[in-house]
């Protein structure tokens, strides 16, 4: 018994130097990101702030695309900061740990913990403008109050999630291939196309919404929609399958890294 309570004792240790090391990562890059401008990290937020005003003047010009019943701008915000969430959080791994190699050098840091302080990062900055749009919308649109407060946010932490999941998988072809990132820039574009950020599933024939839910991330626009406006009401949008594969693309990808760590050069 003593032996069981010692090892369990070690991993516990571990596993918390391990958080220990992944929350200075992420406050060192909070503090270091877009550094070189006067504003530093204030610029992060503007560059969100102003990527989501692109596309709200876009969605006005393809009103038509979302039901009569939901606001536009809301509408566009509920899909939208999921997706750049998703994006940013999979796009940032990928790109960190070859742009932070020398902080592998530094005792107990790995790759890992490096990509995971990337996705707390984006985390941060992403939900913090989350909600104070959501607030501002909801007030200058009269979007009324949420249906489902903590579906909103559950499905939101599953966006997060399956990005750090998603750019887990795809780091080892990344390390493989670098020339494979061009190729991911295309596969983004046609993700926010096809992610239900600028439409609801509703304004597509239904004989398209076999192939289209296939994504997550639909299910993902779908179901915030749903869980804040008492008048749409999904017909696709399923939680257990946001999270099926979520936990599918986190273990796959955990393993993955795992397995090139020491077999393919950060």
């Amino acid at each position: 018994m003593e032996s069981v309570s010692t090892t369990n004792s070690g991993v516990f240790d571990s596993f918390a130097a391990h958080l220990r090391v992944v929350k200075a990562l992420a406050v060192r890059e909070m503090q270091a990101s877009n550094s070189n401008y006067v504003y530093g990290y204030g610029w992060a937020i503007a560059e969100v702030c102003i990527s989501l005003t692109a596309l709200i003047v876009l969605k006005v010009f393809i009103h038509a695309l979302s039901p009569p019943a939901m606001p536009p701008v809301l509408f566009l915000i509920l899909g939208g900061i999921p997706w750049f969430t998703f994006h940013n959080t999979a796009g940032g791994m990928l790109m960190v740990v070859s742009a932070k190699r020398k902080l592998l050098q530094l005792p107990h840091v790995t790759p890992l913990d490096i990509m995971l302080a990337k996705a707390t990062s984006v985390l941060c900055t992403y939900s913090s403008v989350f909600i104070v749009v959501l607030i501002g919308a909801d007030y200058f649109e009269g979007g009324g109050v949420p249906r489902y407060t903590a579906g909103l946010v559950i499905i939101y932490l599953m966006s997060w999630i399956l990005g750090i999941g998603f750019g887990l998988t795809l780091m080892p072809l990344i390390r493989v291939f670098p020339p494979a990132l061009k190729l991911l820039s295309v596969i983004w574009r046609f993700g926010l196309i096809l992610s239900g950020v600028y439409f609801s599933i509703t304004s597509l024939p239904s004989n398209y919404w076999v192939y289209l839910t296939w994504n997550p991330m639909l299910h993902v626009s779908e179901l915030m929609r749903t869980y804040w406006f008492s008048s749409y009401q999904t017909p696709i949008g399923n939680p257990f399958y946001v999270g099926a594969c979520t936990t599918g693309l986190l273990i796959l990808g955990l393993l993955l890294e795992r397995y090139v760590r020491h077999r393919v050069p950060a």
